[in-house]
Order: structure tokens, then sequence, then C-alpha cells
């Protein structure tokens, strides 16, 4: 969800509008803002603020995407540094790096918590899986495998269907885009269930009720 936006200057100096961004533990646990880089996590059950564990630095530009997963244990961010970073929300250690090529801008969790997919602003979909949670290790760095493309529409939204069946995107192009996730999403995800069409501008965000 997006609060608020701030102004941040990127590496040419020019002004961009990065978007301030709020998500909430599926049981309320704890509160997460991303404003620019600063990622500020709240346990909302303890009133305080939490801190947090990261080998690799943290971001190092604007965050534009942030997701719990469906029960709370995962949580992600990525943004405009190509990084997507895993954390693990009983420590709030970041346990994963991914690198992107492009600059990252929407995220999902599968529901089971065995796959993070996340797009790029040339609209392709990726996905990397998670092998445990292991909150002693060092940050482990993985690499994410394609699963489809809009054909370089950037992607606004990007969610998994309740039952795990589907992966849904959101993009500039007015549709969303319902896909079958694959029992081996590595493989690539070739089937479109269906397109959801006749917004007349861009899609900003979705939901399922």
């Amino acid at each position: 969800m997006e609060v608020e936006s701030v102004e941040v200057h990127n590496k040419d100096g020019e002004l961009e509008v990065a978007p301030a961004l709020i998500a909430v533990h599926p049981t309320q646990h704890s509160l997460v803002v991303a404003i620019g880089s600063d990622l500020r996590v709240f346990n909302l059950r303890g009133g305080c603020p939490v801190i947090l564990g990261d080998g690799s630095g943290g971001h190092k530009d604007s965050i534009r995407a942030i997701s719990y997963g469906a029960n709370g244990k995962v949580f992600v961010s990525a943004g405009d540094d190509k990084l997507v970073k895993i954390w693990t929300t009983d420590s709030w250690r970041c346990i994963y790096n991914v690198s992107s090529e492009k600059r990252v801008t929407a995220v999902a969790i599968s529901n089971d918590g065995q796959y993070v997919s996340f797009a790029d602003k040339f609209g392709v979909v990726w996905v990397v899986e998670l092998e445990g949670l292991n909150e002693n290790s060092a940050v482990i760095d993985k690499k994410p495998a394609p699963m489809f493309s809009h054909y370089c529409s950037i992607i606004t939204g990007l969610d998994f269907s309740p039952d795990g069946k589907y992966i849904v995107s959101a993009d500039r192009d007015f549709k969303i885009r319902v896909t079958a996730f694959p029992t081996k999403p590595q493989d690539g995800a070739h089937e479109i269930q269906s397109f959801c069409l006749g917004h007349t501008k861009f899609v900003s965000c979705f939901t399922f009720w």
C-alpha cells in the first residue's frame, strides 16, 4: 500500500518521486514502512521499533515494493538498487539476497512460503525458491529464474491467488494477466488462464477478496 511520496534524486541529479510504502503483518504482529531506501519495522505487540539485521548493508536506493508472506514468517523488500531482500520476521534478519537485472517494481510470496516472485521494469517476472529459513547463517545470495514476460510493459502489481494455483500481474498497458502457477516455476509459466480487460488507464493495484 502506498501512503505518501517523498522526493529523491537519482544518480544524474534528476528529481524522482519515490513511494512511501506500508505493510501490516497478517496477524498484526508488526508494521513495516519503507521511505526512500530506509526500511522501518515497528513491533505492534511490544510497542517498540525493531532493529534489522542485515550483514549486506541494507538497500542502497529507493524501495519500490514490500510484502509479507501469508503466514507472516517471511517479508520481502525490493527496489531501485536491483536487490530483492528476503527477511525472516522472527528475528528480522535478512537471510537471502537476490540480484535483479533491472529495477524491481513488484514482489509477491507464494502462500506456502516456498517461492518469492518479483517483476522488473522491463516486464519480466522472476522466481526464486526458498530453501528453509536458517536465521543463524550468513546472508545467502540466490539466483532467480525468469518465469514469464509482459513484453516490455512495466508491471505495477503482483500476487498469488489464495489457492496458490495462479499468479496475477497488472501492468501499465491497462490489463491484468492471470497465469497458471506451475509445479516447477523455474522452468517457466507458459499457461495463461485469462486476461482481465476494460481499464482505460494503467492498473495501479489489485487485491483478492
